[in-house]
């Protein structure tokens, strides 16, 4: 009797190599420079050889060597706090979002964040990836998993923190109004959402919109319908440019090519802050009552 193999997970290079170069592209900048002077000889030879090399346009890397790289690059890079992998798996959510409006729902993060499902999943390959998200009274709770991988959680925290940092600005939400926290349960991965008190007066989500700003929305949502936000994921990652880890020299073009616009920027709201407020005014002014003269 033959026991059945399993396939391996993998996970693929150019995913690998669009997240490091959305690390060079932070405002911090030097993320390649660091890691070829800090980064363990093994792993320098596999971000030469196997994500920034001559590979194939499908090239991929098994599940265990991506993970273990991924937490190799962030203690590098941030001490394995996970700021700098958050800001990268953001920076490519947003590219996403910024290229597949149909994927946005105004107003709705939960939504939003459904529709990064695929994108979410899309760089893995023989592997069962979870992705759950549902609305709270006060916010939303995300979950991811990679099944038997427990040593992804910590990375799956990241990446999902990041995801739901840039649904929430896509969708017209504030980030700074929201508590995340994340926990780590085996290969579970949980984000949080919470809405804190910030003292504004916000309107109640049950008001119906006016009747211009729905018909606009609904044309809009005609004109950009959902699209395969996985084969959006493959092109937008096949138009990011390698960078080349041989040489000092080589690191301005490749930062250069690989920054990207601050797309994820939320859009701001129509509705002015204060109309609510002069319309009340309006209504409870009256004019002076006049003096009876006898």
């Amino acid at each position: 009797m033959h026991a059945v193999m399993e396939p391996m997970g993998r996970i693929k290079s150019r995913f690998l190599r669009a997240l490091i170069e959305a690390m060079e592209a932070d405002p911090t900048g030097g993320a390649l420079r660091r890691l070829r002077y800090a980064l363990p000889p093994h792993w320098l030879r596999v971000l030469s050889r196997d994500i920034f090399g001559l590979v194939e346009a499908d090239a991929t890397l098994d599940l265990d060597s991506g993970i273990e790289l991924l937490l190799a690059i962030e203690r590098v890079l941030s001490g394995g706090s996970g700021a700098v992998m958050v800001r990268a798996s953001g920076a490519l959510a947003a590219r996403v979002l910024a290229r597949s409006p149909g994927l946005v729902v105004p107003g709705d993060l939960v939504r939003t964040l459904q529709h990064l499902r695929a994108p979410f999943e899309q760089p893995f390959l023989d592997v069962q990836v979870g992705f759950s998200v549902h609305g709270t009274a006060i916010g939303f709770v995300l979950e991811t998993e990679l099944p038997g991988q427990p040593s992804a959680a910590r990375w799956l925290g990241w990446a999902a923190l990041g995801y739901a940092q840039a649904a929430a600005g896509f969708s017209g939400h504030v980030i700074s109004q929201f508590r995340f926290e994340t926990k780590l349960a085996a290969d579970l991965a949980r984000i949080t959402g919470r809405r804190t008190n910030t003292g504004l007066v916000e309107l109640p989500t049950s008001r119906p919109p006016a009747a211009a700003s729905d018909a606009q929305t609904r044309a809009l949502r005609r004109r950009t319908p959902p699209t395969n936000a996985a084969a959006r994921v493959d092109q937008i990652l096949s138009r990011v440019p390698s960078t080349s880890l041989r040489s000092p020299e080589s690191e301005a073009p490749a930062a250069a090519g690989a920054s990207e616009p601050r797309a994820s920027q939320p859009p701001q709201s129509s509705s002015s802050p204060g109309s609510g407020t002069r319309l009340a005014v309006r209504e409870t002014s009256s004019p002076p009552a006049r003096k009876s003269v006898r």
